[in-house]
């Protein structure tokens, strides 16, 4: 799994909270990562690395969280801003994003992407 920041110096999320099934699965979480620097995420199996990077690129909604690129405070998905790319071990887009849009936050032409590969259309 791998997070990449573009054109950016900073990203922040702070006071994250998340709980499945009554069982609070990450609490209180702060993480910076920085352009040209390497962050990593350690931990064990079931931890929450994978449900702290969906939170961060808006794939799961917490019961808390607060985002942050150079300072300032992001309300919207991540997805849907291009200001982060997020390569996911499973599923990379979240279930109601339309394939056209996500060819649109890609800035890929899906008329040529189907004209290229018309057998699976």
């Amino acid at each position: 799994m791998f997070i990449y920041i573009v054109y950016y110096m900073k990203l922040e999320i702070d006071n994250v909270e998340l709980n499945y099934s009554g069982k609070k699965i990450l609490g209180g979480i702060y993480l910076k990562a920085e352009k040209g620097k390497i962050t990593g995420l350690l931990g064990s199996n079931g931890c929450g690395k994978s449900s702290l990077l969906k939170i961060i690129f808006g794939n799961l909604k917490p019961k808390n969280k607060l985002i942050k690129i150079n300072n300032k405070v992001i309300l919207e998905p991540l997805y849907s801003s291009k200001k982060v790319k997020y390569l996911p071990q499973h599923p990379l887009f979240p279930k109601d994003l339309r394939l056209k849009k996500a060819f649109e936050l890609f800035g890929a032409d899906l008329d040529s992407f189907t004209s290229a590969f018309p057998e699976n259309w």
